[in-house]
């Protein structure tokens, strides 16, 4: 896990010679044999949080008292750091949510209309826990927590405590997945291919680019500069 600030301009941050990020610590891998396949999975949602909340328990306390830092002018002011964004993946995405990676970690759509033109309401933190807090005191189905509302039995995440936080909000845009996979080649791609057909569409990139001599239909690996050569 890796630590960085706002105010640090992104073409600065993405280069690691510039150390814009600093370490805070690691994060296990284990592979939790200990129990049964059915709750792997759970438990390594658990795991996660439990550890996440070890290193971020100074960020509660600055978030609510302060600390003193030095300013860039010399001068010593008391700041109030909080969690801003989590950049992430698509799965971490969902393991910080706390929910299935069958749903959504932004909002509330169901399983089947991803990608649809509906309208879904996004997540709330506070609600969220509600919905945590409920099912684990036994108050809602497990049908109402695992369909409806597509959450993992994780009762205390970490972001819980932290001040000034919703973590849905801090949730940034996976740029590969999302984006240039996602939006792009499984979306609008897909819909062009259904449109005018496969051969059409790879004759059509033959005839533009050398990067595709095969066309895009046959190709199985993407990798985030195939994605980019494709838009």
């Amino acid at each position: 896990m890796y630590l960085t600030i706002g105010n640090i301009s992104k073409d600065v941050r993405r280069q690691p010679s510039q150390h814009a990020c600093v370490l805070l610590g690691y994060l296990p891998t284990a592979k939790l044999e200990c129990f049964s396949s059915g709750r792997r999975s759970v438990e390594r949602y658990r795991l996660f949080h439990y550890c996440m909340t070890q290193i971020l328990k100074p960020l509660v306390v600055c978030g609510k008292e302060g600390v003193l830092m030095m300013c860039p002018d010399g001068l010593v002011r008391r700041i109030f750091p909080i969690l801003a964004a989590y950049i992430a993946d698509f799965p971490e995405q969902c393991l910080v949510a706390c929910c299935k990676e069958s749903r959504c970690p932004k909002c509330m759509v169901a399983r089947d209309k991803r990608g649809e033109s509906t309208r879904s309401s996004a997540r709330v933190q506070r609600q969220t826990m509600k919905s945590l807090k409920k099912y684990e005191n036994g108050e809602i189905s497990k049908e109402e927590f695992d369909g409806n509302l597509g959450l993992r039995a994780v009762y205390k995440p970490f972001w819980a405590d932290l001040p000034h936080c919703d973590i849905f909000m801090c949730i940034t845009l996976d740029i590969l997945h999302q984006l240039h996979k996602g939006m792009f080649k499984d979306h609008l791609v897909s819909w062009c291919s259904q449109l005018i057909g496969e051969d059409t569409l790879d004759e059509q990139f033959r005839a533009m680019t050398s990067y595709f001599k095969k066309g895009i239909s046959s190709r199985k690996q993407w990798t985030g500069s195939d994605h980019k050569e494709l838009e």
